[in-house]
C-alpha cells in the first residue's frame, strides 16, 4: 500500500474552498464516502473500490491520490480522468462549482456551534479487535450471526475475554471514536463504554454521509446491510434522540426505516416520520416471521430492497 508521502509527487498551488472540491466530486459523479477536517474520502474510481473508500482528495488543494490502486494527480487530472473531458472543459467545471457556493450559508454554518466529541482510547479499541481475531469462539459467534470476517476487519469489531463479550466500535459522524457498545457470547446481556454518548450517533453514519439511507436499531443488523452494500446506519435501540434526528436530516437523502417487527419497532418509526420533515421516507417490510434484519437470509434482504421499486438500489450477493 502506498503510503501518505505519495502526496508530495503532485504539487500544486491552487487553492479551493472545501464546498467548491465537494461540488467538483459530485458532479463527476463519484460518491464521497466520508468527509473528515482536511479531506474527502471517496470510492476511487479508477479501480473496482466498493465497501470502503479508498481515494483522499484533499479539501484545499483539490490533489487526489488512491492508496490502493496508486492512481493520483490534481482536480484538473481528476476531472480529465473521470469525465474524458479537456482541459478548457474541466477547467469551466471547477469555474460553475465555485459559482455554485451559496457563501450566505457558509458563513451561518461557520457560526453555528460544533458538536464536540472525547476521542475514546483507540489503543484498546486495537487490543480488542487483535483478541478477537485470536478468538475462534468470539469469531464464530459473528459468524453464528452471519456477520462475516471482512465485516469484522472493516468495523474493527473486538471480544473481551474477560467479560466474554463482543465490542463494536462506534464512531461520530465526524469519524471519531467515541466508545464501544458490547454485547455478551453467552445470553443477551448488553454493556456500553463509560460516556458513550449513544444519544448524539448514529453507527456507520461517518461512511453513509449523503446517500439513501437505510435506519435499523441494531449495528450488528447495519452491518448486515453494509456487506450487500446497502448503506445503513443504526440508533442503537428504539429511542431517537434529537441530536440523531438532526443527523439524519442533515446527512442523509431518502430514508428507509427497516424497524424491528415489535412494538418498539412501531414507536421508532412513528418517532422517525415526526422527526424527519421533508426527507423521502419509506418503510421496509421485515419477512413474514422474521423479527428483524439481522433473523432474514441475504435473498430476503434483496427481496425486500427490490420491492421499494423507486430506489436505485443495485444490489448483488
Amino acid at each position: 500500500m502506498l503510503q501518505r508521502t505519495s502526496w508530495n509527487k503532485t504539487n500544486t498551488n491552487e487553492s479551493y474552498d472545501p464546498d467548491q472540491i465537494r461540488e467538483i466530486i459530485i458532479s463527476c459523479g463519484i460518491t464521497i464516502g466520508t468527509e473528515l477536517e482536511t479531506h474527502y474520502l471517496i470510492f476511487c474510481p479508477f479501480h473496482n473500490n466498493r465497501h470502503t473508500p479508498a481515494c483522499e482528495v484533499d479539501k484545499e488543494k483539490g490533489l487526489f491520490l488512491c492508496f490502493s490502486c496508486g492512481e493520483n494527480g490534481t482536480i484538473i487530472d481528476f476531472i480529465m480522468r473521470t469525465t474524458n473531458r479537456n482541459y478548457f472543459e474541466a477547467s469551466r467545471i471547477i469555474s460553475n462549482a465555485a459559482k455554485s457556493i451559496n457563501f450566505v450559508d457558509k458563513v451561518e454554518k461557520s457560526i453555528e456551534p460544533k458538536e464536540e466529541f472525547d476521542e475514546f482510547d483507540s489503543a484498546l479499541i486495537d487490543r480488542l479487535h487483535t483478541s478477537l481475531m485470536q478468538s475462534d469462539k468470539a469469531k464464530n459467534y459473528f459468524l453464528g450471526r452471519s456477520i462475516t470476517v471482512d465485516a469484522m476487519k472493516h468495523f474493527k469489531l473486538g471480544y473481551s475475554e474477560k467479560q466474554d463479550m463482543v465490542t463494536v466500535p462506534i464512531y461520530s459522524h465526524t469519524g471519531i471514536c467515541v466508545g464501544f457498545v458490547g454485547r455478551s457470547v453467552e445470553g443477551k446481556s448488553f454493556k456500553n463504554s463509560n460516556g458513550l454518548p449513544r444519544s448524539k450517533v448514529l453507527f456507520n453514519l461517518n461512511s453513509s454521509k449523503f446517500s439513501d439511507i437505510v435506519i435499523v436499531e441494531s449495528s450488528f443488523d447495519a452491518m448486515r446491510l453494509w456487506q450487500l452494500d446497502i448503506p445503513a446506519v443504526a440508533t442503537l435501540g428504539a429511542n431517537i434522540g434529537t441530536n440523531q434526528a438532526a443527523l439524519l436530516n442533515k446527512y442523509a437523502q431518502a430514508i428507509i426505516i427497516a424497524p424491528d417487527n415489535d412494538m418498539a419497532g412501531t414507536e421508532m418509526t412513528s418517532k422517525l416520520s415526526k422527526h424527519l420533515s421533508g426527507k423521502d421516507i419509506r418503510i421496509l417490510n421485515i419477512a413474514e416471521g422474521k423479527k428483524d434484519i439481522g433473523d432474514m437470509t441475504d435473498s430476503e434482504i434483496i427481496s425486500a430492497f427490490s420491492s421499494i421499486k423507486s430506489l436505485d438500489l443495485a444490489l448483488s450477493i
